[in-house]
């Protein structure tokens, strides 16, 4: 019986770890990243092409959960060759200078089943903000679907200096969409 016992409270361990560990996913095509700007009161939207994400999250453990996300700022597609380029000098984004824009959570605070609040640092051109924002959750077949909007203020990091500056053209104001369809590491 002492045996049965101790042989039960082993198995009900392993099992109770084994189901705490969340398990990492990464973000997998359709995955987006949507920027949407307003200039001269007409709404521009444009989308980074490259990103990666890493997604750590069980509903069951909530405040263990993590996100990181590194976005490519020379994928930053605002639909025409020549404005692409044109974002990517200093003044803008200063590709050259700062290649990459990061997101790495500081919590991940589930208020429902399907939604939670997103806090972390987003670090654009060598500015770090906190920021705070919603995301809800939808499982699907193997893959977790996440989607968050966030917005944020361009001055706050920098983007659109000298002329660009005026908030009168184009405004301090940015919606940014993700759009993270997170599958597991194989």
């Amino acid at each position: 019986m002492k045996r049965f016992t101790e042989l039960f409270f082993i198995l009900a361990l392993a099992f109770s770890t084994i189901a705490a560990a969340s398990e990492a996913m990464v973000a997998v095509p359709p995955s987006t990243i949507t920027v949407t700007f307003t200039q001269e009161n007409v709404p521009v939207d444009a989308s980074f092409k490259k990103f990666t994400a890493m997604i750590d999250y069980e509903p069951a453990h909530p405040l263990d959960g993590r996100a990181n996300f590194t976005i490519d700022i020379a994928s930053f597609d605002l639909g025409s060759p020549e404005y692409n380029k044109e974002i990517l000098k200093p003044e803008w984004f200063d590709a050259g200078h700062f290649p990459s824009a990061t997101f790495q959570s500081t919590s991940l605070k589930a208020t429902s089943p399907t939604q939670l609040i997103a806090s972390g640092n987003l670090t654009i051109k060598g500015k770090t903000v906190p920021v705070t924002f919603p995301v809800t959750i939808k499982d699907d077949g193997k893959s977790r679907v996440y989607d968050g909007t966030l917005q944020i203020k361009r001055n706050d990091f920098a983007i659109g200096q000298g002329e660009w500056k005026d908030t009168d053209v184009l405004a301090d104001q940015v919606t940014i969409k993700v759009h993270a369809v997170a599958a597991p590491l194989k």
